[in-house]
């Protein structure tokens, strides 16, 4: 009987460890490599387990339950050491919550148990908290955690004040479970202390991050503004250069009799070197200013050819299918800069791969009206290193200050109703876009 009980408090302890450690990895971002620093806090979990039992059978439970939150603490101060990438006022935040609801969880799946005894009171213990545990996580891993992580990449100092405030309800609640003997020792019924301690806890929680989502929208809207207002600014530029390309190209062919003139004079001089001389020199010039008819729509022909020659130039095999029709409904601006960027990002991710892979780009652009809606499809797919990292759906950017582009990608599909998707797999890197017009 002894050994089955310790059988039990051990399926207890690492039913505890489990839940520690699912419920950070539904929050936390873990440092790399993830499996490695997995698998090391997995193997202290199961030897600290090893030494709580011994203690459990050599000291008794009564002394074994007062290592309950120091053991606790221990634990998750060894996972944040290993596999938390975050800063540390967010993991404090994180283990100060977890605490809380763990506390909260054990007291109600006790009460819950409270007319069984021995074998069938642990049993049904276990049960009750493997559901609550449950379900807790079920909801951060398919709701909570884009919207933590979104307030973790804005807030600052603020993780400070948070996480002080999820201190200081774990120190109540533990005072008010714990103090000033463990509750399932004391004869009196502490339900009211509870409920009124975390009906506080809840609602503080709730006004806190109220607020902060509140600031935190009016921010993303301001920076989706500038990024936005920068992004179409540094196109404009490029598309009126290219414009002015095109018109200069149009006023040299043109001007194409003059030039036979001056060559048929240079001719008729005997000044053959310097003929040819002005002959090239003008066939560069007019080479450098084509446009190739890659689509009909004339801003977005501009700047997928400039790209197309700049892919080339490198050595990056390029093939593009682009069927964007002259009078598109769609502001011109808005539809360069996603082409540009898209592409932009294309060349960068196929200039970081390795020399000996093949470097490509495939561009497939499509424009279709079905019962009056119309709708462009963009998919860029390119080679690229098998490195790549995202957070939020998004690709991590390597360079300084990076990133700006795919957001501004994914501001402008949003403006349009419509949604742009980056994936990486088997070495080709994809960019899909989709847009209501």
């Amino acid at each position: 009987m002894r050994i089955l009980f310790v059988v039990l408090v051990l399926l207890r302890f690492f039913q505890t460890a489990a839940y520690i450690g699912l419920f950070f990895f539904s929050l936390i971002q873990l440092k790399e490599p993830k499996r490695k620093r997995v698998a090391m806090t997995i193997a202290i979990y199961i030897a600290v387990a090893g030494a709580y039992c011994t203690f459990l059978l050599i000291f008794g439970q009564e002394m074994a339950e007062r290592l309950i939150i120091p053991v606790e603490i221990g634990l998750c101060l060894i996972l944040l050491l290993i596999c938390s990438a975050d800063k540390w006022p967010v993991s404090l935040f994180v283990m100060f919550t977890q605490f809380n609801l763990y506390l909260g969880i054990s007291y109600l799946s006790d009460i819950c148990t409270t007319e069984a005894s021995g074998l069938i009171y642990h049993i049904e213990y276990l049960l009750y908290r493997t559901v609550l545990f449950g379900a807790i996580l079920l909801f951060n891993f398919k709701y909570l955690r884009p919207r933590f992580r979104r307030l973790v990449e804005i807030l600052g100092k603020e993780w400070h004040f948070i996480t002080l405030v999820a201190f200081f309800f774990y120190v109540l609640e533990a005072v008010i479970l714990y103090y000033p003997r463990l509750y399932w020792y004391e004869g009196d019924n502490r339900w009211h202390l509870f409920a009124s301690s975390y009906l506080v806890f809840f609602s503080v929680y709730w006004l806190i991050f109220r607020s902060i989502n509140a600031i935190v929208g009016k921010y993303e809207g301001q920076e989706r503004e500038r990024i936005l207002a920068q992004q179409n600014k540094m196109w404009e530029e490029q598309l009126e250069e290219q414009k002015q390309a095109v018109n200069a190209a149009r006023r040299d062919r043109h001007d194409l009799r003059h030039h036979y003139d001056t060559l048929l004079a240079m001719l008729s001089g005997g000044k053959t070197e310097e003929a040819v001389s002005y002959l090239n020199a003008q066939t560069r010039r007019m080479e450098s200013m084509v446009v190739s008819g890659v689509c009909e729509h004339p801003a977005a022909n501009a700047i997928l050819s400039r790209w197309v020659a700049r892919a080339r130039a490198n050595g990056i095999q390029t093939e593009i299918d682009a069927r964007i029709p002259e009078n598109l409904p769609m502001d011109e601006v808005a539809l360069i800069s996603i082409l540009a960027n898209a592409f932009e990002n294309a060349v960068e991710g196929c200039l970081r791969t390795p020399d000996e892979m093949e470097r490509f780009i495939t561009v497939k652009i499509a424009y279709s009206v079905y019962n009056g809606a119309g709708k462009l499809h963009i998919v860029f797919e390119n080679s690229c290193a098998d490195d790549i990292d995202f957070e939020s759906d998004f690709p991590k950017s390597q360079k300084p200050g990076g990133g700006t582009g795919t957001k501004s990608m994914s501001y402008t599909a949003e403006s349009y109703k419509g949604m742009v998707e980056f994936a990486a797999e088997n070495g080709v890197f994809r960019t899909r876009v989709l847009l209501h017009l």
